[in-house]
């Protein structure tokens, strides 16, 4: 069933006048006329008794109006809103993202812009499983490390560095590696049988396999461990960078790089139309992760660097820019 036929029969019914309706809605009486009679025979019903000189609504094309009625008003509703949604950032975003990252360093950023942007509502789900966003009806993933490849559009957030850390414990009981080679020599917490751990410095590269006791595929039990004083940890510098401001874990090797491309993205399935809501949400974690990337204590509490650093390390708070003009978002 046509709408612009449900749309002229109720102008019909409320005009009673084949020509004012055609000139309303730029057709002949006779299109009009042929419209309502292919209207007539779909429903199998007569809709309007007419005479030359008038036509008038039957008992069941009046039945019938109150139904059409309220379609159309829903129809124009259901339009307004989509539009509205196209036009501000307003309604649902679904995102996962890594649990203990999402706890630690997503959870923050999303409340932030959940009170930025009062007309949006969030599920947040935390996974360290990869969702198919397309099936699973997601709207945007926060994933990090080195993506593979992918049909999503993915937009870099920061830089996801990685580090070496142990507890001062630890290092007071066991020593302090002054090379990657003498991780052989120690208890390294593994993460999904990443057994090898690669490095570089300048020109030279260096792969060593590693021992340890404990492996898991969940970073935040390695991370309760290395806390615990029960080893060493290859791990993201975001992740831990509230326990090296605060002296709780070392960072060592820090003359050498770990070999990664990882990085912080944002990936979402396709970079056509993508609504106000999504392109706010974009928008402000990439100026949040730039403040944490900027705020990262580089010199705090490392092996060689002569001073424990007593600078605390808030969350940073999102500016009033940032809330209230999203700029645009894609790279």
């Amino acid at each position: 069933m046509d709408i612009q036929d449900l749309r002229i029969f109720a102008r019909v019914a409320a005009v009673q006048n084949l020509s004012s309706v055609g000139t309303e809605l730029g057709l002949t009486p006779g299109t009009i006329s042929k419209r309502i009679q292919a209207l007539e025979s779909e429903l199998r019903v007569r809709l309007f008794d007419r005479t030359t000189r008038s036509i008038r609504i039957t008992e069941e094309g009046a039945t019938f109006l109150s139904y059409v009625e309220r379609i159309l008003d829903e129809l124009e509703s259901a339009r307004a809103a989509v539009g509205e949604n196209a036009t501000r950032p307003k309604g649902k975003l679904k995102v996962s993202a890594p649990a203990t990252f999402g706890r630690f360093i997503v959870a923050p950023a999303i409340c932030a812009f959940m009170r930025a942007y009062p007309e949006i509502e969030v599920q947040i789900d935390l996974t360290d499983r990869n969702v198919n966003l397309q099936e699973e009806g997601y709207d945007v993933a926060i994933r990090t490390g080195a993506l593979t490849d992918s049909v999503l559009i993915a937009k870099r957030l920061c830089a996801d560095s990685q580090v070496v850390v142990a507890s001062p414990a630890y290092l007071e009981a066991h020593g302090v590696p002054r090379t990657p080679a003498d991780l052989a020599r120690h208890n390294c917490l593994v993460l999904k049988n990443n057994w090898q751990w690669s490095f570089s410095r300048g020109k030279e590269d260096f792969s060593i396999r590693v021992n340890g006791r404990l492996m898991s595929n969940n970073g935040e039990i390695l991370l309760h461990a290395a806390l615990d004083g029960l080893g060493l940890l290859q791990t993201s510098e975001l992740r831990v960078r509230e326990d090296l401001a605060a002296g709780r874990l070392v960072r060592v090797l820090e003359e050498y790089e770990i070999a990664s491309n990882s990085a912080v993205w944002a990936v979402y399935p396709s970079s056509k139309h993508v609504l106000p809501k999504l392109r706010a949400l974009l928008d402000f974690l990439a100026g949040w992760f730039r403040e944490v990337e900027a705020q990262l204590p580089r010199t705090a509490n490392r092996i060689g660097s002569g001073r424990k650093s007593e600078v605390s390390f808030p969350l940073p708070k999102p500016s009033t820019r940032q809330c209230q003009q999203p700029n645009a978002l894609l790279p």
